[in-house]
């Protein structure tokens, strides 16, 4: 009888933290799954590490060849997946031990395709990360970045294995295929309001290159999702938007201004959006530059039509500290 759930763990040089990622999915309450591993032409004790596993428990399969890169890796992981839910997970992550029980009944309860959860950080950082919980949240979220997890996600094998992860959006693969998947109707998002995956930071993870990269490719991502996702009154702004929206760019005031127009056009035009945008222009203000106490004003207005979520009143009070700062700075030097 087939598996369930099929994990697909890509690995590439992963020693150092793989056998602990390996020990959480094997901790699973829900025991009908499979580990497709993909060993994708590592140099240290990476394959070592997954054949020893494989012999200690026949449900993880090991697959190693010549080293091809992420995305061959994930989308050659699933096509040798036998179940029917694909189940991510990196080689440095740990999976809470209840994940896939809590996951598939969250999905049978909202009738999801994709599924993520929240995250907590180990390693180098600390914190949680609250991702959207609804579908109309993670359509609306998409429009900036990517707001799901990638190592917490349960996914039907069907649709993964008829939308392969795009060859041609290196380092940002994900926020790729979900923007593609958000074209269709029928597709439903969802993150379960846990912790179920523990996310590790550490130095080697992202290089500068790899960086630059993925700024390039998720700029292109959200433009064109954008030309499709915003109303169609606010399509022709898509190309400026999707400049201004890039979560690492520094705005200054006028781009800030125009932001905040934007955000207005937009509650305007879809009402429903009104929770999910609270956390949207406060990450906004926090990047802009520029801004002082004459700014209270639109900052009061965007904080009363679009409230930021609990989670983010300590960031609202920390950027209105920032425009009273800035007015008492300016006093003291001017001449």
């Amino acid at each position: 009888m087939n598996p369930l759930v099929s994990f697909v763990l890509p690995c590439f040089n992963s020693a150092e933290y793989l056998q602990q990622t390996i020990d959480s999915i094997a901790a699973q309450t829900y025991t009908h799954w499979e580990c497709v591993a993909i060993d994708d032409g590592s140099s240290d004790a990476t394959l070592a590490i997954l054949l020893a596993a494989a012999e200690r428990d026949s449900r993880f399969r090991v697959i190693t060849r010549e080293n091809r890169g992420l995305i061959a890796s994930l989308n050659e992981g699933i096509a040798a997946a036998r179940g029917e839910w694909i189940a991510r997970i990196d080689a440095d992550d740990l999976c809470r031990s209840e994940r896939l029980a809590v996951q598939l009944g969250y999905c049978a309860q909202w009738q999801l395709d994709v599924c993520g959860s929240w995250v907590g950080f180990i390693g180098e950082r600390r914190g949680e990360w609250h991702t959207p919980v609804t579908d109309a949240q993670i359509r609306l979220a998409l429009l900036f970045n990517t707001p799901l997890a990638h190592p917490s996600i349960l996914a039907r094998t069907s649709l993964l294995k008829a939308h392969p992860y795009p060859a041609d959006a290196p380092h940002a693969e994900d926020y790729a295929l979900w923007c593609q998947l958000a074209r269709q109707p029928s597709v439903r998002f969802g993150n379960v309001p846990q912790v179920l995956l523990h996310y590790r930071t550490h130095r080697g993870q992202v290089t500068q290159a790899k960086k630059a990269a993925l700024l390039i490719t998720a700029q292109r991502v959200r433009e064109d999702y954008a030309g499709h996702a915003l109303p169609v009154a606010l399509q022709p702004l898509a190309a400026e938007f999707a400049k201004l929206a890039e979560p690492s760019r520094l705005l200054n005031h006028a781009e800030w201004r125009w932001m905040c127009d934007f955000f207005r056009q937009l509650l305007a035009l879809r009402p429903e959006s009104r929770g999910a945008l609270g956390e949207w222009w406060l990450d906004t203000l926090q990047r802009s530059r520029g801004v002082s106490l004459l700014d209270a004003p639109a900052v009061l207005r965007l904080a009363l039509q679009m409230p930021p979520p609990k989670a983010e009143r300590k960031k609202l009070l920390k950027q209105s500290l920032r425009l009273v700062m800035s007015d008492y700075v300016w006093r003291k030097v001017k001449p």
